[in-house]
């Protein structure tokens, strides 16, 4: 296959085509989306809302449903995830942080801890969830003695931390999966590259991009060696999409970025296949 090395310029300027929505699968029946951006710890910028206003993410994420044919629903209330709310939707949207049992820095309500049980029960039952950036800092264990939480192990990897913003290489390694399937091999942009620790601790991670260390300048960053950036997964019978992928504001409104959105939710909404059994050994030696 030939190497496409997409810059960051490139990228913006639409190479990549998502013109059309039975392209990405998004239009096969209609569908609900939950977009969920309660921040109890800290509040990013790409979910912060102005009063009333939605924050830049959920204005994108639903203009993308408004673009592709499926409904979307943001909220910060933590007592929208419960099974009976869960029932209304096709497929959940994590970009949070912090002890979403606690109603923390945005003094949203806290999703009790019944909700949280009634989610995973949903997922495994064959319901589609993603989390975006942050949505790794949520629910982790506080301290490294403390076991892996249930959250971390339906995500496959918990925040570690980052170092300062700078452009990177992200290596597309599974360029068949449907949510990835129209990105370049390589493509470099500037973000805020998270660090995960705790990752495919239930060894069902299946790894979509990395993170090409090598290709930084900040030595602490080539120090680790190459990283998961983007992942998927199966959780019982659910489908599980992961991306630390996020950060900035220019990132949310890349053509790029935007197709990865919809083409993962094509795939967490059931609409199209995609084989994610785990592959983590295999292509992170």
């Amino acid at each position: 296959m030939k190497r496409r090395n997409f810059m960051l310029s490139s990228a913006a300027a639409g190479l990549v085509a998502y013109a059309n929505p039975s392209d990405a699968g998004a239009q096969i029946k209609k569908r609900r989306l939950l977009y969920f951006t309660k921040s109890s710890g800290f509040e990013h910028d790409a979910v912060k809302r102005d009063g009333d206003r939605l924050s830049h993410s959920e204005r994108i994420v639903s203009d993308l449903g408004s673009k592709y044919g499926f409904d979307v629903v943001c909220t910060k209330d933590g007592g929208q995830i419960t099974a009976k709310n869960l029932a209304n939707y096709d497929s959940v949207m994590f970009y949070t942080s912090g002890n979403l049992l606690e109603e923390g820095t945005d003094k949203h309500p806290a999703v009790s801890a019944q909700g949280m049980q009634e989610l995973f029960d949903w997922v495994k039952a064959g319901g589609g969830f993603s989390a975006w950036h942050a949505g790794t800092d949520s629910m982790r264990r506080e301290s490294a003695d403390q076991p892996t939480t249930e959250y971390t192990k339906m995500v496959g990897g918990a925040f570690a931390g980052h170092h300062k913003q700078e452009p990177a290489t992200v290596i597309n390694v599974d360029p068949e999966f449907p949510a990835v399937k129209r990105m370049p091999l390589l493509f470099r942009f500037n973000e805020e590259w998270y660090i995960h620790d705790q990752i495919n601790t239930l060894g069902t991670m299946h790894v979509l991009q990395i993170l090409d260390t090598q290709s930084m300048e900040q030595e602490t960053y080539r120090e680790l060696g190459p990283i998961p950036m983007t992942w998927c997964s199966n959780y019982g019978k659910g489908r599980v999409f992961v991306s630390g992928i996020g950060h900035r504001f220019d990132v949310w409104e890349m053509p790029l970025i935007q197709g990865m959105v919809i083409d993962s939710l094509a795939w967490t909404f059931g609409d199209v296949e995609g084989d994610a059994s785990p592959n983590y050994d295999k292509v992170m030696k």
